[in-house]
């Protein structure tokens, strides 16, 4: 990644970078190293957003971190004050964890990124986050692709003129979410961006309704 924004020819404040902490990092010394590290891999002088990916290790998901992840925030602000991170924020976190750094922060975290989609939107976490003043990311709008085998949504997007992604993305935008598509294909990338059109309240009002949109699809709970 660091090379290829070297190479691009872009300067690098017109490329947002957002990397993260690894879920296993739960110590104020492993938070620094890993940092350091992941910098070092980069080969860049900044981060534009860097997030704790998770309040507990992967293996261990739903464990109880809360002590851990008072030190990890510690390490956080440390990082942010630097000026090597530009934004510092969380992820995957619900309200008692988000409660937790709050209460124990110098530092308030600026986002929350979240697994949001059609039918899966986490509405507490979104709220707390909302109204504790941080910026919600939707990671994975399209539920990794399995949004688009919906019949409901397809319809929708059919009766809008758009694509799936289109909707997925825009749906999340109409709820002052700031979704976080993923392409590879230039075509799609570029589809993506295109986003003149208002989904209509009706429509919105079907979209909220829906549940299970995307059988087979990992929620981080």
């Amino acid at each position: 990644m660091g090379k290829a924004i070297r190479d691009s020819g872009i300067p690098r404040d017109q490329i947002f970078v957002t990397t993260k902490l690894p879920a296993k990092s739960k110590s104020y010394d492993d938070s620094l190293k890993f940092f350091e590290e992941t910098m070092q891999n980069l080969g860049l002088d900044y981060v534009d957003l860097y997030l704790i990916h998770a309040p507990w290790p992967w293996e261990e998901m739903g464990a109880d971190y809360s002590k851990e992840n008072v030190e990890v925030w510690r390490a956080m602000e440390k990082i942010y004050q630097s000026g090597r991170a530009k934004a510092i924020g969380i992820s995957n976190f619900n309200v008692q964890d988000q409660k937790n750094i709050l209460e124990n922060c110098k530092v308030e975290p600026m986002v929350n990124q979240l697994q949001y989609y059609i039918g899966y939107t986490e509405p507490q976490n979104v709220k707390f986050a909302k109204e504790s003043g941080m910026l919600v990311e939707a990671f994975s709008p399209l539920a990794t692709g399995y949004l688009l085998n919906n019949d409901t949504v397809s319809d929708i997007a059919k009766q809008n003129g758009v694509t799936v992604a289109q909707l997925a993305i825009q749906y999340c935008i109409q709820h002052d979410i700031l979704p976080l598509p993923k392409a590879v294909n230039p075509a799609h990338i570029n589809e993506n961006k295109e986003l003149d059109f208002v989904i209509p309240d009706t429509d919105m009002e079907t979209l909220d309704s829906l549940v299970d949109t995307a059988p087979g699809e990992d929620h981080n709970e």
